[in-house]
């Protein structure tokens, strides 16, 4: 007894008539027939009466329809888990992210991403953008959070957000009476920096910050990490520029400040994320991880209307390295 049997004879017993049922399961009456027959003689028990003009069940057939309908159903519900654990959905979803991305809006979308495929598994990595680029393209990723490629690489990338900068000071400064602060407030101030050499994207945007008022910045100390930043700050070593995000951090000492009146067209790299796949590759876990962030992902922090910015694939065409921090 298979399967197939059982769905004929189902498909028989429910319809009464065996040229709607063959239509029904896609097959010519006779093979319906010759399935049906199969079943009852390997039951040694006539699941139907048939005539010329009706088809009835028997007292067998009565009892097989129950326990067949029980048992078909139970194969498509093991068969439906089999194909989900087989799928795309159910693997595992390889994301890497910058701190901007981690320590801001991925964790709720991880969340709801799980949530909703609550047989996916997420593996994360928090990274600079160089090393997800190289892990992207090794295959060690399937989908990152990063800057824009500084470099040709074999992706798609496209832009969720723009972080809006933030003037860290200490508590007691005076800045910090006002509720933003101008660029040229800040012309003379001791200013801590990211390092150039590991955190190219975010030097450069405070550069291009300070080159929209025409000067440069009293540079008193390079750090790497936004812990460290902020600890300098705390310390009164200086002040400092940090993306939005970082106003959840509430540090011990330390306040935050819009930045005002600062318009910078297009965006500076340093100031944008984005999202970085391979689109030859078919995952539909990614897929839907994608969606997801498209659709929970406001460019801007305050949620602002920003025209929706989306770049062409870029295709590699080097490996020479550069230098893609933060």
């Amino acid at each position: 007894m298979d399967l197939r049997q059982l769905k004929c004879f189902v498909a028989v017993a429910e319809e009464l008539h065996f040229g709607k049922a063959a239509e029904r399961m896609g097959l010519a009456p006779p093979a319906l027939s010759r399935q049906v027959r199969a079943l009852e003689e390997e039951l040694g028990a006539d699941l139907l009466t048939r005539t010329t003009r009706s088809v009835n069940l028997t007292r067998a057939g009565l009892l097989l329809l129950d326990e067949a309908k029980a048992l078909l159903a139970r194969a498509e519900h093991a068969a439906r888990h089999v194909r989900e654990a087989a799928s795309s959905t159910s693997k595992v979803l390889r994301i890497g992210a910058i701190d901007g991305a981690s320590a801001s809006f991925l964790p709720r979308i991880m969340t709801e991403f799980r949530q909703r495929h609550p047989r996916a598994h997420i593996q994360f990595t928090e990274a600079m953008t160089a090393p997800q680029l190289q892990m992207l393209d090794a295959g060690k990723l399937d989908l990152c959070l990063v800057r824009p490629p500084r470099r040709q690489v074999d992706c798609a990338f496209e832009i969720l957000r723009v972080e809006m900068p933030l003037v860290v000071m200490p508590a007691a400064h005076p800045l910090a009476d006002s509720d933003a602060v101008m660029m040229g407030d800040l012309v003379g101030e001791p200013f801590i920096v990211p390092s150039r050499r590991m955190r190219p994207y975010a030097y450069d945007l405070v550069m291009s910050y300070f080159d929209s008022v025409g000067t440069v910045p009293n540079v008193v100390q390079e750090v790497t990490e936004k812990p460290a930043m902020f600890a300098a700050v705390a310390a009164g070593i200086g002040l400092a520029l940090a993306p939005d995000w970082t106003a959840a951090m509430n540090w011990p000492g330390v306040t935050t400040r819009r930045l005002k009146g600062l318009l910078l067209d297009p965006p500076p790299d340093g100031a944008l994320v984005g999202v970085a796949w391979r689109p030859h590759q078919r995952l539909a876990a990614r897929d839907a991880f994608l969606d997801l962030l498209r659709e929970r992902v406001s460019l801007t922090s305050d949620d602002k209307v920003v025209p929706f910015r989306r770049l062409p694939r870029i295709r590699r065409q080097s490996k020479k390295p550069d230098s893609q921090g933060d």
